[in-house]
């Protein structure tokens, strides 16, 4: 019986996180990218999870995991952007249940540009901090994969946003952001410039707290908050 069988019609739904998280790896290790969509999309839509727990709780802990696989040669390149490519269908489909959520809480008042650094095109982390943005009030202007620093100062300044969030996903990645974050806030000023991305996850020796995205400090618990 596949993974897709054992979330059927009258079979038992997932209740957690953890439950929903752990039948998404199956149904992706099967290669069932229907039964994987379905399993999030039903989450969400039946109230077991709200599209932020989603997000932080299932999808952004299966990418850690898959990208950490490839690094270790556990799964092949191809694996790895299935996987992606089916988490960005998740999040593609989730995207109108987003935009309810927006006209129902009051406007922050406050824009963010968001956008990856040259030669980073793993981009699907920083779209779902976009929507965590517009979930609560915030215009936001996703700029998305490979931007030139000076094509985002460009962006930044033309939209007269308060806030820049640049997402880097590997080491190498984050010794350059270092440098174009320095140019990037010298050019712009008061805007508040922040970095994030998987390249933080396990360590953020030698940046400030100032300089590192804490989205859940910045925009509140959010999980009370209901989709539908």
């Amino acid at each position: 019986m596949s993974t897709g069988d054992t979330a059927g019609e009258g079979s038992p739904r997932p209740a957690s996180a953890e439950q929903i998280r752990e039948l998404i790896t199956l149904q992706l290790a099967e290669h069932d990218k229907a039964a994987a969509v379905r399993t999030a999309v039903e989450a969400v839509e039946g109230g077991a999870l709200s599209i932020p727990m989603l997000y932080q709780e299932v999808l952004r802990p299966l990418l850690l995991h898959t990208g950490q696989a490839w690094q270790s040669g556990q799964v092949r390149i191809w694996e790895e952007h299935y996987a992606s490519a089916v988490v960005r269908t998740i999040v593609e489909m989730l995207y109108p249940s987003v935009l309810k959520v927006k006209v129902s809480v009051p406007a922050s008042g406050r824009s963010v540009l968001l956008a990856c650094p040259p030669e980073e095109v793993h981009d699907l982390g920083l779209r779902m901090v976009a929507d965590r943005f517009d979930m609560a009030g915030w215009a936001t202007y996703y700029l998305g994969a490979d931007t030139p620093p000076s094509e985002l100062v460009d962006a930044a300044r033309r939209l007269g946003v308060d806030a820049v969030v640049i997402s880097s996903s590997t080491h190498f990645h984050r010794i350059a952001l270092r440098r174009h974050l320095r140019q990037i806030t010298e050019e712009l000023g008061n805007v508040q410039v922040w970095v994030g991305g998987s390249a933080f996850a396990h360590s953020t020796q030698g940046w400030s707290s100032s300089e590192l995205l804490d989205l859940e400090g910045l925009l509140g618990e959010a999980r009370g908050v209901q989709e539908g």
